[in-house]
C-alpha cells in the first residue's frame, strides 16, 4: 500500500509536470501568433493609412482664392466710377508706395493713340496716359503683361508718368521701392520688382504671347542675365505672370527702360499682406 502511494504520488508528479508543459507551450504559441498577427497587421494599415492620404480627395487641395472684401468692393467703385466716367477705356489704376508714380490705365485699339492724349482727351504729346498694349488681357491674366508710359523727365515741371521707372537701375532705390498695386474694378493685384533692363525699342523682348511656359521661363531667364538691377529673392517660375512698366530714357530717344514685378499669386496673398498690407495703401501724390 505505501508502495502503492509512493507510485501514485510519483504518477501524479509526472502528470503534473507535463501538464505544467503543454500550458507553457500552448501560452508561449499563442503569443507568438498574436505577435505575428500584429507584424502582418501594421504594414497593412501603414499602407492603408499612406494610400488614403494621396487619394484624390485629400490630394487634390485648391490653392487658396482672393476674396474681395466688401470694403475694398466699396473702394473699388469709388475710385472707378469717376474715372470710367471721364474715359470708358479705364481698365485699372497703377501706383508704387513711396515713389511719385500714381497713374490711371486705359486701354485702346492701337499702341499709338494714347502716347498722345490724356485720360480726358486732351491732345498732349509726351504726356498722354498710361496704356496696357491693346493685345494684352485687361484683367492682367497673360503671362506677360505690358504698361506703357512716358518719362517725363527734367525737362517738363510735372514729373508724373513713368518718370520714376529710371530710378530702378540704382540697386538701392530698387530694393527700397520693391511693391507695386494694380487696382482694377473687380479686385487688386500686388507685385514685387523682380528685374530691371535697358533695352533697345526694338527689343524682341516686346511680347504678349507665348508658344509655351517653356519659351516664357527662357525668356524671363535672359532679361534677368542682362539686367542692371534685379532681385535676389525671384525664383523663375514658368507658371507665373509678370507686369513690366515700360518707358523712355531722357538722354536717349531710341532705348527703354524696362521694370519687370512678378505677381503675388492668390496663394501666397495672405501672407504676404500680413506682413507688407499697412505700407500699400494707397497715398495720392498727383
Amino acid at each position: 500500500m505505501k508502495r502503492s502511494q509512493k507510485h501514485l504520488k510519483a504518477k501524479k508528479s509526472w502528470l503534473t509536470l507535463i501538464l505544467a508543459i503543454l500550458a507553457i507551450g500552448a501560452t508561449v504559441w499563442f503569443g507568438t501568433s498574436q505577435l505575428q498577427q500584429n507584424q502582418v497587421a501594421t504594414p497593412s494599415s501603414s499602407i492603408q493609412s499612406t494610400s488614403s492620404s494621396t487619394t484624390p480627395e485629400s490630394s487634390s487641395e485648391e490653392a487658396p482664392t482672393y476674396t474681395v472684401s466688401e470694403e475694398e468692393k466699396a473702394y473699388l467703385k469709388s475710385r472707378f466710377d469717376p474715372l470710367m466716367a471721364l474715359n470708358a477705356n479705364t481698365i485699372a489704376y497703377v501706383y508704387a508706395p513711396g515713389t511719385m508714380l500714381d497713374e490711371p490705365v486705359v486701354q485702346g485699339t492701337d499702341n499709338s493713340y494714347f502716347l498722345q492724349y490724356t485720360i480726358d482727351g486732351q491732345y498732349s504729346p509726351y504726356m498722354g496716359t498710361v496704356f496696357m498694349d491693346y493685345e494684352n488681357s485687361k484683367t492682367f491674366e497673360d503671362s506677360l503683361t505690358w504698361l506703357f508710359g512716358h518719362a517725363r523727365g527734367s525737362t517738363v515741371p510735372d514729373h508724373r508718368m513713368f518718370n520714376d521707372v529710371n530710378f530702378y537701375e540704382d540697386q538701392s532705390y530698387f530694393d527700397q521701392h520693391r511693391y507695386v498695386v494694380i487696382e482694377t474694378p473687380e479686385r487688386k493685384y500686388y507685385y514685387e520688382a523682380a528685374f530691371f533692363i535697358i533695352v533697345p525699342e526694338t527689343t524682341a523682348f516686346y511680347r504678349t504671347s507665348f508658344e509655351s511656359k517653356e519659351v516664357f521661363a527662357d525668356q524671363l531667364s535672359a532679361v534677368s542675365q542682362d539686367a542692371r538691377t534685379k532681385a535676389n529673392n525671384i525664383t523663375i517660375n514658368p507658371d507665373d505672370k509678370y507686369l513690366v512698366l515700360s518707358t523712355c530714357r531722357e538722354e536717349d530717344e531710341t532705348i527703354r527702360s524696362n521694370l519687370y514685378l512678378r505677381q503675388i499669386p492668390d496663394s501666397e496673398l495672405t501672407a504676404f499682406l500680413a506682413e507688407h498690407g499697412d505700407s500699400l495703401t494707397y497715398q495720392p501724390t498727383r
